[in-house]
């Protein structure tokens, strides 16, 4: 793979505006909350080593952060002139 600027790999630096940078930071924070609410240490302290969630609650989590990332992407992608299909340097 190419390292130099713009190749195969993408620009090796990106530029995020403030909007970015917090969009990204929330989406950290909610899979920070998903990994904290899955590994309670009260309930490992307990023995507990099953977590029981709906399969329609795990489905709009998992697409509540897909949106999220497809948001923060193309804004990431409009910022650094990236090209929606190829997200090559333009």
């Amino acid at each position: 793979m190419d390292d130099m600027q713009g190749g195969r790999c993408g620009p090796q630096l990106y530029l995020l505006s403030s909007d970015g940078y917090e969009s990204l930071k929330q989406l950290q924070d909610m899979l920070t909350l998903m990994a904290l609410i899955t590994y309670n240490e009260e309930h490992v302290a307990n023995g507990e080593v099953m977590m029981a969630i709906g399969r329609a609650e795990l489905y709009f989590i998992f697409q509540a952060i897909n949106t999220q990332l497809d948001d923060v992407l193309e804004q990431l992608g409009n910022e650094n002139w990236l090209g929606h299909e190829s997200r090559t340097w333009q």
